[in-house]
Order: C-alpha cells, then sequence, then structure tokens
C-alpha cells in the first residue's frame, strides 16, 4: 500500500509491478542492443505517475564528458545545450564525481544547475549513479514538473529501475569488450600466420596493413628500422598508415638523436605520452603538426639490438588505454619478430656466402697444397728417378747401336736384342707413367679401389731409392681386403710419403740395411686398416703431438717442406678416417697405422636384401592435396622453404636426416622431395639410393639443394639427372624449379 500511496499510480500497485517486470524483460530478454534497452526502459519509466522527464547519460572513452544516450520528453533546448557535459559541471558531474544519489525538490532554489536545466520546465529531480565495477560510469535522471522531492518508495523503485539499467550496460560492455577482444585476437592471429611465412619485407608490410586495417584503436602508425651509411645513422620509413603529407614530407628519414623515434632506439624502452600528461610531447615538428593526441612508440628488437620503432598515434582519441596498449604491443611485436627473422636470413645467406666462398678458397688452398708436397717430393727424387731412368736407357741405347751397325746379324741375336729394347723401353715407360701419375694435379675422384693395389702402386714408386739404400720391403697383404670407395691418387700420394718419411727416418740413423713392413687388413671395428712399421730411431713422445702440424719438420733444411704428414692428414680424414703413429724412441721404430671405412656396394647403397618393398602408403594430410616433404638438418633454410611452399598452397613435413625421412615415406605420399646433401646420420646421397632401392619412382621428383659445390657433389647430382639449386637461392628460381612436379 505504501508504494500505491505515494506514487498514486492510476491503475495500481500492478501497474507499477508491471513497469517493472517489463524494464527486465527488455534488459534481459529482447536484446544486445543498448539504445533499444533505454528506449524500452525510459518509455516504461514515465508511465510511472509523478516521473514525467527521464534521461540516462554515460562517460565517453576519453572519461571527461558526460554523454547523453537517451532521454524522454526532455525539451529541445536542453537537448541542444546540454547533450554532452564536461565532468565536474552542475550536477550530473557531481554524481559521477561522488558516486551518490541526488535528490532535489526544486533545481530552481539549486545553484548547482546549469541555464539549459533550469529552461527545461522540471523542478523536482532524482539522479541514480549507474556503477561499473565500483565507478560510477554514468547517471540516470528521472524529473518531475511538481515541486518536491522524491519519496523513499518512489527512490526504492527508481533505484531498482536503475540497477536494472546498469546491469544492460555492464552486461554490454563486457559483451563489447569481449568481441573487441576476440577481433583483436582475429587480427594478431592473422597478422602471426602470414608475415611469418614469407621471408619478404614488402609482402609483411603489405599484409600488416590489410590485417589491421579495420582496427580503430590507432588512427595513424609509423615503421622505421635503422639504416646506417658515411653519414652516421638514421631511421627510415618502411610502413606507414594515416600519416599526412607534411609529416612524409619532412620525417620519411629521421636523423639520430631527433624527437621520440631516436629516444626509444636508444633507451630500447616504449614511450607512452597523452595530452594529459605532465610529461613534456616527444614528438619532432613534423609529429607535432599532425595533432596528435595520443601517441604509443615501442622497439623493433633483433636480440639485444634496437633495430627498429614502431610509433602508434591517435588523432581522435585522448588516450589508450591497458588494453590499446597490450594489443599495440603484440602488433609491434609480430612485425618485429618477423623482420628480425628476415634480417637474421639474410645475415645468415650472406654468411653462407662467404663461408661458400672460403671454402672455395680452402679447397684451392688445400689443393695447391698438395700439389705443392708432390713436387717438393719430386724434387728430392730428382736425382735417384734419372739414375733410375738412365739404367734401362742404357741398353737400349747399345743394343740399338749394335743393330744399326750389324745389319745383318743373326736372327737369334736380332730377336734378343729387340726383346732386351722392349724390356727396357717398357721399364721406362713405367717409371716415367708413376712419376706422371704423381705429379699430376688430377681433379679429385673417389672410385671403388683395392688398396692393396695402391698400396703397391706407392712401393713401386720408390722401390728404387730403397733398393740403393738396402731397405727390405715385407708385404703382409690380406688377400681377402675389400674394395672401398675412395680417391686412389690421394690415398696413394699418403702411402708414397709414408714410405718416404721411413726412408729418410732410416738412412739418417747410418744403418747399413733397414726394414719396412707393410700390412693391410680389416680390424676388429670392420675398418681397412694399414700399418708401415719401420727401423728408425723413432719418433721423440715430446714431438709426436705435433708431426700433424703444417710446417712441422725434424728434417735437414732443403729436405722437407713439413707438409707433407699434414696435407696426409686432411686427405685421410675428407675420407672418413683416421692416421695415428706410435714410436718409441728409446727402443727405435715407427709405426704409421692408417684405418679407411669399407663402402662395398651394397652397404653404399644401403640396400637390405630382405627388405619388404611393398609399402603401405596412406595420404599425407594437405588441404589441398599437395604434400611436399623436406629433408633439411639447419633450421633457418627448413623454415625458408617452408614459408615458400605453404604460401603456394603446399602441405609440408619435415625430416632432419635422410634417416627419418625413410621411414616418412613408407607411411605417406608425396607430390615431390626437397633434400640436402650434407646431413648428419644418413645424407642426401645415401637417402636417394635406399629411396630408389625402394622402387616408388619418387627418387625421380627430388629436388636438390646444396651448399657443397664439390665436383663429388655435382658429380652424383648429374647422375642421378635430378633438378638442383646452389644454396643461397633466389625465391623466384626454387618456384621456377618446383613448377615441373606438378
Amino acid at each position: 500500500m505504501e508504494i500505491k500511496e505515494s506514487l498514486k499510480l492510476p491503475r495500481g500497485i500492478a501497474d507499477s509491478l508491471r513497469v517493472l517486470i517489463k524494464i527486465v524483460e527488455a534488459v534481459h530478454h529482447k536484446s544486445s542492443d543498448l539504445k533499444e534497452i533505454y528506449d524500452t526502459a525510459l518509455d516504461l519509466v514515465v508511465q510511472l505517475d509523478k516521473v514525467n522527464l527521464a534521461a540516462i547519460y554515460l562517460l565517453d572513452d576519453s572519461g571527461k564528458n558526460a554523454v547523453l544516450q537517451s532521454h524522454r520528453n526532455f525539451p529541445a533546448d536542453y537537448v541542444e545545450h546540454a547533450s554532452v557535459i564536461p565532468v565536474g559541471a552542475g550536477i550530473t558531474g557531481k554524481v559521477l564525481a561522488t558516486g551518490k544519489m541526488l535528490n532535489i525538490e526544486d533545481i530552481h532554489k539549486s545553484d548547482e544547475i546549469g541555464p539549459a536545466g533550469r529552461r527545461a520546465g522540471f523542478h523536482g529531480v532524482l539522479g541514480l549513479p549507474i556503477d561499473l565495477d565500483g565507478k560510477a560510469i554514468g547517471v540516470i535522471w528521472f524529473a518531475r514538473y511538481k515541486e518536491e522531492k522524491f519519496t523513499r518508495s518512489e527512490v526504492e523503485l527508481l533505484t531498482t529501475i536503475g540497477n536494472q539499467i546498469a546491469i544492460a550496460i555492464s552486461r554490454a560492455k563486457q559483451r563489447h569488450e569481449l568481441e573487441e577482444k576476440n577481433r583483436n585476437l582475429s587480427v594478431l592471429s592473422a597478422l602471426a600466420e602470414k608475415v611469418h611465412r614469407s621471408a619478404d619485407l614488402g609482402f609483411m608490410y603489405d599484409t600488416f596493413l590489410e590485417v589491421t586495417k579495420d582496427l580503430s584503436i590507432y588512427s595513424t602508425m609509423a615503421l622505421y628500422l635503422v639504416e646506417q651509411d658515411g653519414d652516421g645513422r638514421r631511421a627510415v620509413l618502411q610502413l606507414d598508415k594515416g600519416l599526412s603529407r607534411d609529416y612524409i614530407e619532412h620525417a620519411s628519414i629521421i636523423p639520430e638523436s631527433e624527437g621520440v623515434t631516436w629516444r626509444v632506439i636508444k633507451s630500447g624502452e616504449p614511450v607512452y605520452y597523452n595530452e594529459q600528461s605532465s610529461d613534456k610531447n616527444p614528438l619532432g615538428p613534423a609529429g607535432k603538426r599532425m595533432q596528435q593526441k595520443a601517441i604509443f612508440s615501442m622497439p623493433i628488437k633483433y636480440g639485444v639490438q634496437t633495430i627498429g620503432v614502431i610509433n602508434f598515434g591517435s588523432t581522435e582519441r585522448d588516450y589508450f588505454d591497458k588494453s590499446d596498449i597490450e594489443i599495440m604491443l603484440s602488433l609491434g611485436n609480430q612485425m618485429g619478430t618477423a623482420i628480425a627473422k628476415v634480417k637474421m636470413l639474410e645475415e645468415a645467406r650472406e654468411r653462407a656466402i662467404e663461408l661458400e666462398r672460403l671454402y672455395t678458397d680452402l679447397k684451392s688452398t688445400q689443393d695447391q697444397l698438395i700439389q705443392s708436397e708432390k713436387l717438393a717430393s719430386l724434387g728430392q727424387l730428382v736425382s735417384s728417378i734419372a739414375h733410375e731412368i738412365n739404367n734401362p736407357l742404357t741398353p737400349i741405347l747399345g743394343y740399338s747401336q749394335m743393330l744399326l751397325a750389324q745389319p745383318d746379324i743373326e736372327d737369334d741375336k736380332r730377336d734378343r736384342f729387340l726383346q732386351v729394347i722392349h724390356q727396357s723401353a717398357d721399364k721406362v715407360r713405367k717409371i716415367v707413367e708413376n712419376l706422371l701419375s704423381f705429379a699430376r694435379k688430377d681433379k679429385p675422384q673417389r672410385e671403388y679401389a683395392d688398396v692393396n693395389e695402391i698400396l703397391e702402386g706407392a712401393i713401386e714408386f720408390r722401390q728404387y731409392q730403397l733398393n740403393l739404400e738396402n731397405i727390405e720391403v715385407v708385404r703382409d697383404f690380406d688377400p681377402e681386403l675389400p674394395k672401398t670407395m675412395l680417391d686412389s691418387n690421394q690415398v696413394q700420394q699418403v702411402f708414397t710419403n709414408i714410405i718416404l718419411n721411413a726412408y729418410h727416418a732410416m738412412t739418417s740413423s747410418r744403418k747399413r740395411e733397414g726394414r719396412l713392413e707393410i700390412t693391410s687388413a680389416v680390424n676388429g671395428a670392420g675398418m681397412i686398416e694399414v700399418t708401415f712399421k719401420d727401423t728408425g730411431p723413432g719418433v721423440p713422445a715430446d714431438i709426436q703431438n705435433k708431426i700433424f702440424d703444417p710446417f712441422f719438420t725434424t728434417k735437414p733444411t732443403g729436405v722437407g717442406t713439413g707438409l707433407g704428414l699434414s696435407v696426409s692428414y686432411g686427405i685421410i680424414k675428407e675420407h672418413d678416417g683416421n692416421i695415428a703413429v706410435e714410436s718409441n724412441a728409446q727402443e727405435g721404430g715407427t709405426v704409421f697405422s692408417i684405418t679407411l671405412p669399407v663402402l662395398d656396394i651394397k652397404d653404399y647403397l644401403g640396400v637390405d636384401e630382405e627388405e619388404e618393398h611393398v609399402l603401405h602408403i596412406q595420404p599425407a594430410d594437405s588441404e589441398n592435396g599437395r604434400m611436399v616433404m623436406i629433408v633439411e638438418d639447419e633450421e633457418l633454410v627448413t623454415a625458408l622453404v617452408t614459408g615458400i611452399l605453404e604460401s603456394d598452397g603446399y602441405g609440408v613435413e619435415v625430416a632432419i636426416n635422410g634417416e627419418e625421412a625413410l621411414s616418412k615415406v613408407k607411411g605417406a605420399v608425396y607430390d615431390f622431395i626437397v633434400c640436402d646433401i650434407k646431413m648428419p646420420q644418413m645424407n642426401g646421397k645415401e637417402f636417394y639410393r635406399r629411396l630408389k632401392a625402394m622402387d616408388t619412382g619418387l627418387e625421380r621428383r627430388i629436388l636438390f639443394i646444396t651448399g657443397d659445390p664439390s665436383t663429388e657433389t655435382l658429380d652424383f647430382i648429374e647422375e642421378t639427372g635430378n633438378r638442383f639449386l646452389s644454396k643461397p637461392f633466389k625465391i623466384e628460381e626454387f618456384r621456377e624449379v618446383i613448377k615441373e612436379f606438378e
């Protein structure tokens, strides 16, 4: 009865409850549109007796102004002059500031009412704060033409209505914030997905603008990268949005130490400024002329180095809140990471080019050292070789003169003389052939060879010298020694050099005779092992760890170059073998041991005779059905190739070596394979041979990529007939080649 009597509802308390129920329904069920909720609620409120006018104000994003959202029965003059009320002004500002209800009997008796309110024609007014998270974000006004305060019962009812409207506003704001956050997350996700698939900065910049075009957080954006030339460092504009012509004209290139851009570069820390800040505006002249109300500048990092800056600004919003800054930080970090990745790839490419050049130079130097060591050895052999050649030349000259002087010599003598001449000439031919083979600058070439035959050739080349010094050569060769893959010319040079060292060691001891035992066998580890044991004075323990160092020698000046064992060490290591020395200077004698891997045909091809060749293949997952496998152990190269392929619509799987790739091939279908040559565990060559042995035909659809331009590698690729690209390669070249697999 109290509500009925105090409000004097025309249709009683039932009507009052009906109004309240309808407001609750509008707030909770009918719509998520705040304007519709405001209008429905206010339409119902003014049906109450003694509530003639109603209005809703909410703070704007800046928090500086209360803005009229909806009203009922306020005159046009009021709406025109009081739609926006600065915080702190009038009774609206008072309710917002205190967060407390304001109930005035007659506004004309209050000096807090503004001119528009006084002209509006109402007297009694009730202002209720709209609270969100304990803070007043707006005011609901109820007014009556009669000069009287709202009673306690009226206040309770209208407070209930106000609370329902506040709940609707709170839910709508939360819903809006959630939708905004989801939109922002979608933008960030799309940006991350697209920019990290490319190493092209131009594509990244275009993608950034396209993906973020609907973001309303900022109105201007400028991305600078630091460049350096002979005149010093400067920040150069790479990407922009919403900048004025004046700004671009005067601030596309910013010299060091000017404006907020260089402040961020030097400190490595972000800078935030708005017009409410007590700090001095950090912008330069061009930035200030754009009249930006809020700015946020953040560094682009590459490691610990700041390589650029992204400046966000707004000419409309007075400030950026915490969520705005978080989004801008995320956007900036995504672009910064992508740019840093491109920089890293560029550096890696430059280093790869430099390493390739150094490798080529090193290979050339090594070849020169090998050749110079050969020539040095030949210089030491000149006298003995001349003597060895002169011996067979003597009977050639003698018998030929006898044949010329005695044209009618008996047939049996002529035949005997001709036989001696032929044998002597053949001996000279062999000497010269061995000499040229040793001195020739051959292109490195591996073949299946018999180590015993190479040993015989090396002994034969030094045999005459050894015989002159009464040095006996004792052979103990394993007749079942398997052949292996090696460069015969280089390995023979190693054997020849060790025999020469043994010769020098034994002749320097001034003994009348010496003994050189040479053995070949397969050791317990399954490696070919060759040993050279001499009866020389031995190698002192304190220099045994130096004898493989370049230019180290114990021979007198003019006898050795100090490169022989160093070059030999390099050759054996290139064959995945090992060379070692054992010696006891007190007891005398030195043993050189050389081990080489056994690579017979089955092992080299990697074929298991009992391997099942029928594969149960399932299609690999791919949205468009095109699937590629990358076999590469370098992460940066893998990332680049993956980015290119995925941007072209391919699905990608990755293996870091041939062994892993084979396991993947056995369970999936691939359109083609991109494969490196040099990898750990199983390299590209062995992977190719094993794949070929599976008889799937996929080995013909391999694109080789390699940073090893050696003759051996190129010969292998030529043998396969497959396409290849040398690292580093251009993206256009890569795309052009893979078209052949489509």
